[in-house]
């Protein structure tokens, strides 16, 4: 998919997710809501990513949600 594109579906998924305004849990609404709203947003360094490329680990979900948690909060 071009950059174009992506950028394009970044932007429409955002008009409908909103951003979390407290810390996630490590429950399965604020997983799944983490996961839609850092989808709808770019990757600090690579073109065509999202963030959840980034914050993604698919070992362990609680390392996920406190990456997310650390975007979402300026903590890094």
């Amino acid at each position: 998919m071009s950059t174009i594109w992506c950028k394009i579906l970044m932007t429409v998924r955002s008009f409908f997710i909103k951003k979390p305004t407290k810390k996630l849990t490590w429950s399965c609404e604020d997983y799944v809501w983490g996961k839609k709203w850092a989808k709808t947003q770019p990757h600090p360094f690579k073109k065509n990513k999202t963030l959840w490329d980034f914050v993604y680990d698919k070992y362990e979900s609680t390392y996920t949600i406190d990456n997310l948690n650390k975007f979402l909060f300026n903590e890094i």
